[in-house]
C-alpha cells in the first residue's frame, strides 16, 4: 500500500526530538488505539463475508476489509517509526474477544451494517480527535487518510441500510396491498422502470436473441387466431365487423409474449432506454439488445412463414392466408408517409402498454391493458414492424403478388423509424421530461448503486484493489 505520509529532513528532525516524550508516548497511545480498532473492523468484515448471500455487498465488505488491512500496516510501522511497539494481533483480539464474539453473532444484513455503521462512525470521530491534538505532520497525515476512508465507508454503508429499508418497505405495501390513491406515481414507475431495464442490458447476446426469436414465433399466433376469426365472419356480417371480431383474438399474442417473458423489438424503446437515461446502462448495450431482439424477431417470424407455407389447406385453412393476404396488401400500398404515421401510433401504443404494465398491479388488470392495445392496433392496421412483417411474409410465402424486396428496403425501415419515433418520442421522452423535476427523487437516485458503491470504495483517486474489480465484474454479470 502507498505510504501516506511524507518524511523529509525537517519531519524526520523533530520526530528525533520528541523521542522519550510525553508528545510522543501520547502519540503512540492514540495511534495504539487506532489499531486495535481498525483490526477489530478488519476482522468483522471478513466474517460477515462468510454468511453474507448479496454478492455485491460481499465484494464492498472484502474491499473495506483490504482498506483496513492497509490502515493497520501503517500504523504499525508509525508506531515503530515513532519509538514504540506496535501490539500484537493476537493480543488485540484477545483484550476484544468478548465485544468481538458478540458481533459476530449477528446475521441478519441489516443488523451486520447498522454495527458496521456504528464502528465507522466511532472510527472518525477517533481520528477527527486525534488530528485536534496531535502536532505530528507525519501522523496527523496518516490520520486524515484513513478517516477520508473511514468517511466513504460511511456514506456507503449508510445508503444500503436506506435501500434495505426502503426494499422492506416496498415489500410490506406489496404484502398489505397498500397502493396510493391513484396508483403509482409517474416517477415511481420510472424508477421501476430503471430497475428492469438494468437487468435487461446485462443479459447475455443469446438470451436477447433467444428472447426476439421466440417473440416473433409466438406473436404470430396472434395474428393466425384473428385471421381465423375475422375470415369466417365476414361472409357473414360483412369485412367491417368481422374486423371487429379478429381484433378481439388478436391479443392472444401479445399475452404469450408477456406472460412467456419475450420480447419484441418495440418493447425495447422504455424499459432499457430509462436505464441508459438514468446512467444505469450503456449506449452500446441498448443497440445491442435492440439489433439482436429486431433480428431474432424477423428470423421468429420469418420460420413461422415457412411453417405455414409448408402446411397451407392442411393445418391452416385457405381462407385464413387469404384473409392475410388482403391485410399484407393494405400495408404494403400505402403510401411512405402513411407507412411512417401508421407506425408511429403502434410505436406509441405498445410503449404505452410498457409503462402501463409497469404502472399496474394485479394479473387481472395487466391482461386488460394488453388486451386494450392488441385490440386497438389491430382494429385500426396500425403497422407494428413484427407483427406486420409477419402478415406480409406469410403472404409472400404463400403465393401472394408481394416480393421481399419492396418489403425490405421500403416497408422496414419506414416502419421502423415510425415505431421508434412513437415509443421514443410519444412515450418515453415525455414522460421522463414529466418527472425531471419530480421531488421526490433526489439526484444521485438515477444512478446505480453499484456505480455509488464502487465509488464509495473508490475514494476518489486511489488505486483499485483486487477486490474492487471483482466488484465490477459482477455488476458486468449479474
Amino acid at each position: 500500500m502507498t505510504d501516506l505520509y511524507l518524511k523529509n529532513d525537517e519531519s524526520e528532525s523533530d520526530s528525533g526530538n520528541l523521542k522519550n516524550t510525553k508528545a510522543v508516548q501520547d502519540t503512540i497511545a492514540w495511534l495504539q488505539k487506532y489499531l486495535a480498532a481498525e483490526v477489530a473492523g478488519r476482522d468483522l468484515y471478513i466474517e460477515q463475508t462468510k454468511t453474507l448471500k448479496d454478492p455485491i455487498l460481499v465484494q464492498a465488505l472484502k474491499s473495506f476489509a483490504s482498506t483496513e488491512s492497509g490502515h493497520i500496516i501503517n500504523i504499525r510501522e508509525k508506531i515503530t517509526e515513532l519509538g514504540g511497539t506496535p501490539k500484537s494481533l493476537n493480543e488485540i483480539r484477545e483484550a476484544q474477544k468478548g465485544v468481538s464474539e458478540a458481533s459476530h453473532q449477528v446475521s441478519a444484513p441489516l443488523d451486520m451494517l447498522r454495527i458496521d455503521l456504528k464502528i465507522e462512525e466511532n472510527a472518525i470521530n477517533d481520528y477527527t480527535a486525534g488530528l485536534e491534538v496531535i502536532p505530528d505532520p507525519g501522523v496527523r497525515a496518516l490520520l486524515e487518510n484513513n478517516l477520508a476512508e473511514e468517511i466513504h465507508h460511511s456514506l456507503y454503508l449508510s445508503k444500503r441500510i436506506n435501500e434495505i429499508l426502503e426494499s422492506t418497505k416496498a415489500r410490506i405495501g406489496a404484502i398489505r396491498g397498500i397502493e396510493k390513491p391513484g396508483g403509482k406515481e409517474a416517477s415511481e414507475i420510472f424508477k421501476a422502470s430503471v430497475e428492469v431495464g438494468q437487468a435487461r442490458l446485462q443479459r447475455s447476446w443469446l438470451e436477447m436473441s433467444m428472447s426476439g426469436l421466440i417473440a416473433g414465433m409466438n406473436v404470430t399466433f396472434g395474428i393466425i387466431a384473428s385471421s381465423y376469426v375475422a375470415g369466417a365472419t365476414a361472409p357473414f356480417v360483412g369485412a367491417n365487423i368481422s374486423k371487429i371480431f379478429g381484433a378481439l383474438f388478436f391479443p392472444i399474442g401479445f399475452m404469450f409474449l408477456m406472460i412467456g417473458k419475450s420480447e419484441l423489438f418495440t418493447e425495447n424503446f422504455l424499459v432499457p432506454v430509462t436505464a441508459v437515461i438514468a446512467k444505469r446502462g450503456k449506449i452500446a448495450d441498448l443497440l445491442k439488445l435492440w439489433s439482436l431482439t429486431l433480428i431474432g424477431n424477423m428470423a421468429g417470424i420469418f420460420i413461422f412463414a415457412l411453417v405455414i407455407a409448408g402446411s397451407l389447406n392442411q393445418i391452416v385453412p385457405q381462407f385464413v392466408v387469404g384473409h392475410i393476404h388482403g391485410i399484407a396488401d393494405n400495408y404494403m400500398s400505402r403510401t411512405p408517409f402513411v407507412m411512417v404515421l401508421s407506425a408511429i401510433f403502434a410505436g406509441w401504443l405498445i410503449t404505452l402498454m410498457t409503462w402501463l404494465l409497469i404502472a399496474s398491479s394485479g394479473t387481472l388488470a395487466r391482461i386488460f391493458i394488453i388486451w386494450v392495445v392488441g385490440f386497438m392496433i389491430y382494429l385500426n392496421s396500425f403497422s407494428h414492424i413484427v407483427v406486420a412483417s409477419s402478415e406480409i411474409l406469410i403472404a409472400i410465402n404463400t403465393g401472394s403478388h408481394i416480393s421481399y424486396l419492396p418489403w425490405l428496403y421500403r416497408y422496414v425501415p419506414l416502419t421502423i423509424i415510425g415505431n421508434m419515433t412513437g415509443g421514443l418520442f410519444f412515450v418515453t421522452i415525455l414522460q421522463y421530461l414529466q418527472i425531471l423535476h419530480a421531488a421526490s427523487p433526489a439526484p444521485d437516485e438515477h444512478f446505480s448503486s453499484s456505480s455509488y458503491e464502487l465509488d464509495m470504495m473508490g475514494g476518489g483517486g486511489r488505486t483499485k484493489t483486487a477486490e474492487m474489480e471483482n466488484v465490477e465484474n459482477i455488476e458486468d454479470t449479474i
